[in-house]
């Protein structure tokens, strides 16, 4: 009897042990899901910051504005125009294995107007390359056809997608937010600063004008006049 006793007290024993054990395991995934989630989240609000303020760079330029102070904050700038009031650029959120799509601007070498480019590649809508200035840049309404591309992660596909008007419609970009393992980001062994668009802010003269250079981390620069 005492053998019986024993064998099943030790049986108890070892299934309560295994069910702690299982509850464990699910609250270590509950934990890094909820880890997980928040990166991402954070990722797609730096991302949309970015574009707007790359927008908003690319229009002070188009209107011939000037910067009037650069305030370093713990995370970043904060840029104040003239005309285009203030642009927020911070730095990347670091690690994690959720790459976002390269959505950065390029001029067009013919007519000198900017675009938006995904990857590399024109952005586009019915054929036609999406502006980031404004129309002709002649119209007295600089940006008034300008618009900055929105992105998220669409919680079916774990894709993500970019909207050019304003979120009514999305497309895909055919890039997944997550990879695998959580392994390195974007950039970096680590994957520290592994999404981080801009780079740096630098101030420089010509001797009769000042100016601030904002750099973004492929290495393009704008370089717009401080107002005296």
């Amino acid at each position: 009897m005492k053998t019986i006793k024993t064998l099943l007290l030790a049986a108890s024993a070892s299934l309560l042990f295994s069910t702690l054990n299982s509850c464990t395991d699910y609250q270590d995934e509950i934990d890094a899901l909820d880890v997980r989630v928040t990166y991402l989240e954070s990722l797609v609000n730096q991302v949309n910051t970015d574009l707007k303020a790359l927008g908003t760079i690319v229009k002070a330029m188009d209107d011939g504005d000037y910067i009037t102070s650069v305030t370093p904050t713990t995370d970043g700038y904060v840029i104040n125009f003239k005309k285009n009031g203030p642009v927020y650029i911070i730095d990347g959120v670091n690690g994690a294995d959720a790459a976002a799509p390269d959505i950065t601007v390029r001029q067009d070498p013919l007519t000198g107007d900017w675009f938006w480019v995904l990857n590399g590649e024109w952005l586009t809508v019915g054929g036609e390359k999406v502006r980031a200035n404004g129309k002709d840049g002649k119209d007295g309404e600089n940006g008034k056809d300008a618009i900055s591309p929105q992105v998220r992660i669409n919680p079916t596909t774990n894709e993500w997608e970019y909207s050019t008007d304003g979120g009514d419609t999305w497309n895909p970009t055919g890039q997944k937010a997550t990879g695998k393992d959580g392994q390195d980001g974007q950039d970096g062994a680590d994957g520290a600063d592994g999404n981080r668009f801009f780079d740096r802010v630098i101030y420089d003269n010509d001797g009769d004008q000042e100016f601030f250079t904002i750099i973004t981390k492929s290495g393009q620069t704008f370089k717009i006049p401080i107002l005296k």
